[in-house]
């Protein structure tokens, strides 16, 4: 089981994690060569090698990785020359929390699974060891049982791994341990917590490894001065920023590019700049589009792949912001270059007269408003959420207990792998929330909380399939799936909570004077129930495994 997840994970590991491959590949190499290599025939003998050749070379292609690392590290640093902390506010250290807790979630369900598997294989020793044997003849063969009659005319059902091996008529040896018994020729087989060991580990030491490195990473932009680079930058309708050299001034060839996510400052500040910048006619169209242009920056860390950043620009207005990588750095691939025209350009939305009707006719019921706006799952919508997310917990509790008790079953892997999606439901179907601000609207699903300005909305629907679409301006789209049911809500001419919501969002956007002038507490934005339940629902399974 070692040698073959570990060998499936360095498939991955290879081209995403070559810390990881570091590691793992003098573990397999090892396994091969002391499990493999004495006793194997010539055609094994040049397998193992090969096996043990290809090792080699993924881990001298790892180690030049890294070392490439290093030096695109030094060589930024020599051309810096000089180092600065980190400007306040950076925001809180959230990188990497997220693949911390999943990843330990998963290797404590592989842990759980080995130890299971391994009391398996000792209790069935036991049983073998205490057992009388007793000599059986085959009548009857099962899909997974055989019947067999014993010398004194007794007659047992015996479970079988492989009944087909086992000839109506043939005599077995059958090992009886009070109400314990089994066939002597099938020891316990732990398969089962095998695979789902193998299932839990790969993702999970992937996972743990990739929070691990991401919160390192962030952390070193806190302890002491970073090398500091002038450059220029500048964002394209995918919401991505490309950096480029300082005396680039054409833009003509990017350095790298990342997601960024912007630290905002105090709610106070933010307020007066929104202000400011709505008495200048920020909402009028022109307006709305992404700036595009190159703008002078500072960028604070050394630029290498995978690497992390915090980046000093300026906005459209011109104020100084500060943002930081939210995902690793990387090198563009060949030919990729920044989207800088907008693909709503033609957006034939825009010039709908019915729905511009509609709109107006929702933002007459508008009045202007200070305070943020909020819209939430109703009550009857908060009762389902509650009674699905206790079945969703109870069903994973007698899952796991049936693992536990009766041991591996396909039929039971399939709730386990759909878990997730369960859970998606659970947190939506319980916790979505929108709140519209000073700033834009803020976005809460299942398991993350998004932020979207007013200038890069572009539209919000709610589709026929009953789910809700945030459309941005850079081509993207933040979903709501399966909230409603259109053709049941028409029927009984209701309006939901998440129908008023794209309604008004939409009359927000089109009348810029009915937007609220404060900007949202951080505790009001709501918080994403997904990975609270998730790890709820891995704290219990623990238990289960481990009791």
């Amino acid at each position: 089981m070692a040698q073959v997840g570990l060998a499936a994970g360095l498939l991955y590991w290879f081209a995403r994690l070559p810390e990881l491959t570091l590691v793992t590949v003098p573990a397999v190499a090892a396994m091969v060569e002391w499990g493999e290599v004495p006793g194997a025939d010539r055609m094994s003998q040049v397998a193992n090698f090969a096996v043990l050749g290809a090792l080699g070379f993924s881990w001298a292609a790892a180690i030049e990785r890294l070392a490439a690392r290093s030096r695109q590290r030094r060589l930024v640093e020599r051309a810096a020359g000089v180092r600065h902390r980190v400007p306040q506010p950076a925001g809180p250290l959230v990188r990497g929390t997220f693949p911390l807790a999943a990843g330990l979630v998963l290797c404590a369900v592989a842990a759980g699974a080995v130890l299971l598997g391994l009391n398996g294989i000792r209790a069935d020793e036991r049983h073998a060891d205490w057992a009388m044997h007793i000599t059986a003849t085959v009548t009857h063969r099962g899909e997974e049982t055989v019947r067999v009659r014993t010398a004194d005319q007794r007659r047992l059902t015996i479970d079988a791994s492989y009944p087909e091996e086992y000839r109506v008529g043939s005599t077995v040896t059958v090992l009886e341990d009070g109400s314990w018994r089994r066939l002597a020729a099938e020891p316990y087989d732990a398969f089962g917590w095998q695979l789902l060991a193998l299932a839990a580990a790969l993702p999970g030491l992937s996972f743990l490894t990739v929070g691990v490195l991401a919160r390192r990473r962030a952390a070193a932009l806190r302890r002491a001065p970073v090398p500091t680079l002038r450059v220029l930058d500048r964002m394209d309708y995918e919401g991505r920023t490309w950096v480029y050299a300082a005396d680039d001034t054409t833009g003509r060839t990017p350095l790298f590019s990342c997601l960024w996510t912007a630290t905002l400052p105090d709610d106070d500040k933010l307020m007066g700049r929104i202000e400011a910048e709505n008495e200048d006619g920020d909402g009028d169209e022109e307006g709305s589009r992404v700036d595009t242009r190159l703008h002078e920056a500072v960028i604070l860390g050394a630029p290498y792949e995978g690497g992390e950043l915090v980046l000093v620009t300026t906005d459209r207005a011109g104020d100084p912001v500060v943002i930081r990588t939210a995902s690793p750095v990387r090198l563009p691939r060949t030919g990729k270059k920044p989207l800088l025209k907008s693909p709503s350009d033609t957006d034939p939305d825009t010039s709908d007269p019915q729905r511009r009707d509609r709109i107006d006719r929702i933002a007459a019921t508008l009045t202007p408003a200070g305070r943020p706006m909020r819209w939430g799952p109703g009550p009857a919508a908060r009762t389902a959420g509650v009674a699905f997310t206790a079945a969703v917990m109870t069903g994973a509790f007698f899952t796991v207990h049936l693992l536990a008790t009766d041991g591996f079953d396909w039929h039971l892997l399939l709730p386990l792998l759909t878990l997730p999606v369960w859970i998606h439901f659970a947190a939506l179907l319980f916790n979505w929330r929108a709140t519209a601000d000073s700033t834009g609207l803020w976005l809460t699903g299942a398991w993350t909380v998004r932020h979207i300005p007013w200038e890069r909305l572009r539209r919000a629907e709610y589709t026929d399939q009953g789910s809700i679409e945030i459309h941005r301006t850079d081509g993207s789209t933040w979903h709501l799936a399966g909230l409603g049911e259109p053709r049941l809500e028409r029927r009984l001419r209701l309006r939901p909570s998440y129908v008023h919501m794209t309604e008004e969002v939409s009359a927000l956007h089109a009348h810029p004077e009915l937007r609220p002038t404060e900007a949202s507490p951080r505790r009001d934005r709501g918080l994403p129930l997904g990975p609270v339940l998730l790890l709820l629902v891995g704290f219990a399974v623990t238990a289960v495994l481990i009791m």
